[in-house]
């Protein structure tokens, strides 16, 4: 999606279709930045001409008289997005376009924005000495790539809704959906196709996948106790709550302190797992150490503190092992049960 070239572009062949910013802000001030520096971040248009990005630079540029500027081509634009860019009646746009349609034209345009706005990160720091320290460069924040591709494809800020139809696209595409979900989500989608309603088929969906996760987890004995008792309790707080909203947010909610719990068991059982690969180590780089000096000697040059030393070590040694072989025979009977 990247692929794109830049050119010169008679500015008054770029083709407006709906403006997606009403509120250009502050034109002026950028008029006298490119007055001064130049124009920094190009204005992105499809091969067609028709804007993408940059309504202020066209209008700041024409306000200078320019009449030609340089312009990014996005040369990967489909053609069912340039139609959507070319309408200039919102309604009509509306009225042509499913959930499922205008997910995708977003999610295309969200990426050419996303694109476009690294572009811009990148001119910006090289064009940062050219136009000083005061920011006179388009410094006006660009919206999040997601809001204005929202609002160019369905002329608001659905951008929630699009999401949702995407994370439900993806979930039928990725080989690790199980497949009764992959086919609760296909029927999901296909209903969306008919109807348009989007948000109590998503919430159904993450719902039910949610609470499967729990359901497993709550009897999964390769998860720790601590991440099977939590499983539990969520699924019988989610029992009691009936707004299918509240039901969803709570359930996202469960699985991930479900996640958290067994994440954090797992890394304590690798912390202490590590201090016996420790212990392990240091008896090995050890080993033999009695063998190493004779023991009469010992007895007659040790100093009274390193005899303490040696006889307390003994002892911890003997009550360490007494422990640590008790333990292990517990464990060898709980494990035949």
């Amino acid at each position: 999606m990247a692929d794109g070239y830049v050119l010169r572009h008679a500015v008054d062949e770029i083709q407006v279709g709906r403006a997606y910013r009403t509120d250009l802000g502050d034109v002026d001030g950028l008029v006298e930045s490119i007055r001064t520096v130049g124009l920094l971040h190009p204005i992105v248009v499809s091969k067609a001409g028709w804007l993408i990005s940059g309504l202020r630079r066209l209008e700041a540029v024409r306000r200078l008289g320019w009449r030609e500027v340089d312009v990014w081509v996005a040369a990967k634009v489909s053609d069912r997005l340039q139609r959507a860019l070319a309408v200039r009646d919102e309604n009509s746009l509306r009225k042509d376009l499913n959930p499922i349609e205008a997910a995708a034209l977003y999610n295309e345009l969200k990426e050419l924005y996303a694109e476009e706005a690294g572009r811009r990160q990148a001119s910006t720091r090289f064009g940062a000495e050219r136009a000083g320290t005061d920011g006179s460069v388009d410094s006006t924040e660009p919206l999040d790539a997601r809001v204005q591709a929202a609002r160019a494809i369905t002329g608001r800020d659905s951008h929630g809704m699009l999401e949702q139809v995407l994370e439900l696209q993806r979930l039928v595409a990725d080989d690790a959906t199980p497949a009764w979900l992959r086919a609760q989500v296909q029927d999901g989608l296909a209903g969306i196709g008919v109807d348009g309603k989007v948000n109590g088929r998503y919430l159904a969906i993450t719902t039910a996948r949610a609470r499967h996760e729990l359901e497993q987890a709550a009897v999964d004995e390769t998860q720790p106790a601590a991440a099977r008792d939590v499983a539990k309790a969520e699924l019988e707080r989610l029992a009691v709550l009936r707004s299918p909203q509240a039901v969803a947010q709570a359930a996202k909610r469960a699985t991930q302190r479900v996640h958290q719990v067994a994440d954090g068991v797992s890394r304590r059982v690798s912390a202490e797992a590590a201090a016996v690969q420790r212990l392990a180590a240091s008896l090995k780089k050890h080993y033999g150490w009695w063998d190493l000096v004779d023991p009469d000697t010992v007895a007659e040059h040790l100093t009274a503190e390193q005899w303490d030393l040696l006889t307390s070590t003994w002892a911890a040694t003997e009550r360490f092992m007494r422990e640590t072989v008790a333990a292990r025979e517990r464990r060898t009977t709980d494990a035949g049960g």
